[in-house]
This record gives structure tokens, C-alpha cells and sequence, in this order.
């Protein structure tokens, strides 16, 4: 179902080396260069500058960084090691403050690194603890894609193709495997049951035109661009059968946050009575979030709606606003899609 062989990898590690290199997503779809990150300043730096983006893929990311700089390291005490893992947690959690996959990861390093002992038993319990944060990825997104897959399936008589709509970019470049909401579809099309895909361009970051295009053509799928503002319209004339999207965190009550253009994807859906499912794996969810208002959303730089590529296509002085995500309100969604099942967004807290 998932073809491991036919997708792009966002990440290479060595774990023999402790060496890592991520795929620089900003000179997508006309380069393909993987950079070093060598330490967390290097991990921080890509995901805050978008280089990585994707909420699981944020996650690994950090967490690696932090393996190789430690790799590389001698602590003279415990106290020291704490110290300095505390401190880059800390600076990790800044670079992309909405997803909530990173500081479900961090959290799960510093509790590992608790442990007693000296400090290399300390760095060795959290490397290893790093290690399976990046391994277990895998076996959730595996288990995260067959669930969807079933879901959409179900849907329609058997053998019945499907057209689909999504945002942004959820698949192999958004993780470290396969992809959430874009890997459902992808192992949909593996089926031969995808029709069409209308994938939204994703402004201001074109998230769609720039990786969800490149993956959809790297595997072959049958899909089109649209502009965001074109959804509506899409929905009526071309009788969507389902708008899967991915989600950065999900509330105990269901909200959702995730790139901005999903809530009004979710209000268009329901009045086109088209089902609507966010795609996550279970770490999105944010424990200490009763409700979508609690869920901080992160304003990005006015450049970055103003220009494209560099080329200011606004004068730079004109006032914009700039969130980079927005909140679906649960009554809005169909059900939600994890590793665990899937679930109406009332039953994710009972699921856990």
C-alpha cells in the first residue's frame, strides 16, 4: 500500500555516523539540495526558516539535531548534561511554537533524561530515546495511512474512484515516511482508486503549487492546482468526494490548528455536504489545550505574503496580516484520522 521505493525523502540519517541532511524545501520543485544540520542552532534554523515544515517532520528534525550535537560531546557531570539539554529543548521550542509534535518529542527526551546515572549514561539513554522518537514515526505514519485509507474507502461502493481535495503539503516532505493527509492519498492512487486530486497552491508560502505538485507528479498521480479561492467553486462543480488536510495540533475537543485556508476549506465543505477529515498522528494532540482558542497561532513576516521568490510583487510598505495558521472548530470536522483509528473529534480524548 505505502511504496517505500516511490516517494521523496525529506531527511537522510546515518546512524552509524550521527550524521544528518535535510532536503532544503524552499528550492522545491526546481533543486534538490539536502543541507547538514549538524547541531540544534542548525535544526532551529531550518524549521523556523521553512526550509523543514510539516509537523512530524518538525519533530524528527529537532530531535535529531539534538542527537548529533550530543553525539559529539563530552559532559563532566550529570548536572551539566541536564543543563545542556534543558537549555536546547528550550531554544528548540521556539523555532516553530504551533506544532506541537516537537514539544511532545522534547518533552519525551527531557523525562528520558531524568533517568539516574553519570552523564554518559544519561547521553546514552537519551540517544537511544532520540532513535526511537525517529523509528517509531514510521510504524505510527504506517499505521496512520492504513486507517485513512480504510476510512476513505468506505465511503463509496467498493472498486468506486475518488476525488479528493487538500492544503498545503502533507506527505513524505511533511515526515519522515510516508505523509499524513497526502500519504491516504497516495495509497489510494496506489489502489488505482484516485479519480483526481485538487490540491489548493497554498498561499502566501505555496506549499501546494511548490511540494504538493512535485510530490503528487513524482508519483504519478492524477491531480490539479487551484487557487485557494477557487475551492468553493471546485466543490460544486466537480463533486469532491473528501477534503483531507493535516493538522500542526488538535485540541481535547477536537479543534484543530493547521495551515491557514483549512477553516475555510471546513466551512465549504460542510455547506457542499463533502466529508472533511484532518489526517494526524496521535502526538498532535495537545493535552493542555481544552479548546482551539487556547492554541497560540504563529504571525509570519509581511515579506513573505508581499513577495514570491524575492520578486516583491506589493509595495513593501503596504500593512498586511500574516497568520500562518488558523483554527477548525470540531463541529466543522467529519472525523479525525491517527494512527490509533479514527475517531469523531467528541471520542479523541476518550481514545487516548
Amino acid at each position: 500500500m505505502t511504496n517505500t521505493e516511490n516517494r521523496l525523502c525529506a531527511l537522510r540519517f546515518d546512524e552509524k555516523r550521527n550524521e544528518l541532511l535535510v532536503l532544503d524545501q524552499l528550492l522545491l520543485p526546481h533543486r534538490i539540495v539536502f543541507i547538514p544540520v549538524k547541531d540544534t542552532k542548525d535544526a532551529f534554523t531550518v524549521i523556523r526558516s521553512m526550509q523543514v515544515r510539516g509537523a512530524p517532520l518538525i519533530a524528527v528534525v529537532g530531535a535529531l539535531g539534538l542527537l548529533v550535537e550530543i553525539s559529539n560531546l563530552e559532559f563532566k557531570s550529570a548536572d551539566q548534561f541536564m543543563e545542556f539539554v534543558n537549555s536546547k529543548a528550550q531554544y528548540l521550542l521556539e523555532s516553530r511554537p504551533t506544532a506541537i509534535n516537537l514539544r511532545n518529542a522534547l518533552e519525551q527526551i527531557l523525562n528520558t533524561a531524568e533517568v539516574e546515572g553519570d552523564a554518559e549514561f544519561k547521553k546514552r539513554s537519551v540517544i537511544s530515546a532520540i532513535l526511537k522518537i525517529y523509528h517509531d514515526e514510521e510504524e505510527e505514519n504506517r499505521s496512520l495511512v492504513w486507517n485513512g485509507y480504510q476510512e476513505i474507502v468506505s465511503l463509496k461502493p467498493p472498486g468506486s474512484k475518488f476525488v479528493l481535495m487538500t492544503i498545503c503539503n502533507t506527505g513524505s516532505l511533511a515526515t519522515s515516511s510516508w505523509g499524513t493527509a497526502l500519504g491516504v492519498i497516495c495509497a489510494l492512487h496506489q489502489a488505482n482508486l484516485v479519480e483526481m486530486v485538487y490540491a489548493l497552491e497554498t498561499r502566501p508560502y505555496y506549499q501546494g503549487m511548490r511540494l504538493t505538485a512535485t510530490e503528487l507528479r513524482h508519483s504519478n498521480v492524477p491531480f490539479k492546482i487551484i487557487t485557494d479561492s477557487m475551492a468553493a467553486w471546485t466543490m460544486k462543480k466537480h463533486k469532491v468526494d473528501a477534503v483531507l488536510v493535516g493538522a500542526d495540533q488538535v485540541a481535547l475537543n477536537g479543534d484543530t490548528a493547521n495551515k491557514i485556508g483549512t477553516y475555510m476549506l471546513a466551512v465549504l465543505a460542510k455547506h457542499h455536504h463533502v466529508p472533511f477529515y484532518p489526517v494526524v498522528p496521535i502526538t498532535s494532540l495537545n493535552l493542555e489545550r481544552q479548546s482551539g482558542d487556547d492554541i497560540p497561532i504563529e504571525e509570519r513576516p509581511a515579506a513573505e505574503m508581499l513577495s514570491v521568490n524575492g520578486v516583491y510583487i506589493g509595495a513593501k510598505d503596504t500593512p498586511v496580516w500574516n497568520p500562518a495558521f488558523d483554527v477548525t472548530p470540531a463541529d466543522l470536522i467529519t472525523k479525525i484520522i491517527t494512527d490509533r483509528g479514527c475517531f469523531s473529534p467528541k471520542d479523541m480524548k476518550k481514545r487516548l
